[in-house]
């Protein structure tokens, strides 16, 4: 990640804020439009995938899935930073952000068509790259949003609502996994098409003013190849903080997927379950998730806006997501899995409440939002691309101490993710930021 940037960009004093409050009807718009993307984008990737696999290649799933995981999460990484930049030096009547976030929605549906209808690895992989495409299109323009529009004295508590909508919406799709698991063609195409009903609710209630220009944008930079390719770069000599704070959400989100994709086979192994038994589980841990991540991302991020105090949730959160990893490794019945579920969700909840209000605060400054915006997406997406090559790695070392079948090694899984939230934890002391002034 290295990028020549000019130091004053980072060192001189940021301007004084004069951004009036964000409107309710904004704010609510912001939101529901995040639900709409995520239960899109979620359900895919917390079953519907799986599902499609076991259909596709019951005797290779892992590595089937793995596979497809690894490559659609590979364009996540790419394109989320690439969109945010179009979205930067987009102009036009419609705005900078507006277009990608409907079109995005829209274009959805066809990808959703198209892994419905797969009867193969190829046709699942290019209909989950188009859906990576289209979503990242959207969340790229949505997250910029909030930086061009929301006040520094609402983001924390935006951030917290805007975590709690991307966790409540993973709920409906897990709700459709709970009640047709056998039916993948409407559990692809049910997230997508009120997927694209969102781009219409997006381009009635996400207005905003007409940007003139002849393709510059408003940084005043034209798009070229060499600007496409340098919005996937920062230099993290000249933005510590924004580094700092990529890489703890690159562990806790790594810690994550380490498990959440393989959450299904999971259940399977360990406790011994049938296909429906482990998807209508995994359906009932998504509701006490949701419960979780909900109350903990609003609350928090309303405390996180009144106290400052970011680095300190950052701490709490970190330490939960750990011990959470840990009651995992030991778990080999079902209310260990709540109570583990329970516990993640919390700090998970508590991360995502202050993450986003934590680097709009330290993320370099010059008119880039959705591009830097972007490169701080990438610490997301990264992970997904990273833990399906690592999963079955851990999952072979030696035989699973715990539970009914020792063929694969979630134990190691575990705690490799109980390893990875501890790192991101120890690093808090180091997101240092003149504009963190009271934590």
């Amino acid at each position: 990640m290295t990028e020549t940037r000019p130091k004053a960009l980072v060192t001189e004093a940021p301007a004084a804020d004069i951004r009036p409050t964000a409107p309710r009807r904004l704010l609510v718009a912001l939101i529901v439009t995040e639900l709409m993307i995520t239960f899109a984008l979620a359900t895919p990737i917390v079953a519907t995938l799986g599902l499609k696999v076991q259909e596709i290649a019951p005797d290779r799933k892992e590595q089937v899935l793995a596979t497809v995981m690894a490559v659609g999460s590979i364009a996540a990484l790419l394109l989320n930073p690439v969109f945010g930049h179009l979205s930067d030096r987009t102009t036009g009547r419609f705005g900078r952000r507006r277009p990608w976030i409907a079109g995005g929605l829209v274009v959805g549906l066809p990808a959703g068509a198209v892994m419905a209808t797969a009867h193969s690895t190829t046709q699942l992989v290019l209909g989950w790259l188009l859906a990576q495409a289209a979503y990242n299109a959207a969340l790229a323009a949505l997250s910029a949003v909030i930086a061009d529009r929301v006040p520094p004295a609402q983001q924390a508590t935006m951030s917290g609502l805007f975590g709690a909508a991307g966790f409540a919406g993973i709920v409906p799709g897990l709700v459709l996994v709970g009640t047709i698991p056998g039916n993948t063609t409407a559990l692809f195409l049910i997230p997508a098409a009120i997927g694209a009903l969102g781009a219409v609710l997006a381009w009635l209630l996400l207005r905003e003013p007409a940007v003139p220009g002849g393709g510059a944008g408003r940084t005043g930079k034209a798009v070229n190849l060499r600007s496409v390719l340098g919005s996937l770069l920062f230099d993290p000599r000249t933005s510590p903080a924004f580094t700092v704070v990529w890489c703890q959400r690159f562990l806790l989100q790594f810690a994550n997927a380490l498990i959440g994709a393989y959450g299904l086979y999971f259940l399977m192994a360990r406790l011994d379950m049938s296909v429906s038994e482990a998807a209508a589980l995994v359906s009932a841990t998504g509701l006490v998730s949701l419960a979780g991540n909900v109350l903990a991302a609003a609350v928090f991020g309303r405390v996180a806006s009144r106290t400052g105090a970011y680095r300190a949730l950052v701490v709490g959160s970190g330490t939960l997501m750990t011990t959470a990893m840990v009651i995992k490794m030991f778990s080999a019945s079902v209310w260990p899995v709540y109570l583990a579920t329970a516990v993640a969700a919390v700090g998970l909840g508590a991360f995502y409440a202050v993450d986003l209000a934590l680097v709009l605060r330290v993320m370099p400054d010059g008119g880039d939002s959705a591009r830097y915006l972007g490169v701080f997406n990438i610490a997301k997406a990264l992970p997904q691309t990273l833990a399906p090559v690592l999963a079955p790695v851990l999952l072979a070392l030696g035989s699973d101490p715990v539970g009914a079948s020792a063929e694969k090694n979630y134990f190691a899984l575990f705690l490799g993710g109980a390893v990875a939230a501890l790192l991101a934890t120890a690093l808090t002391p180091l997101i240092r930021h003149p504009r963190l002034v009271r934590d």
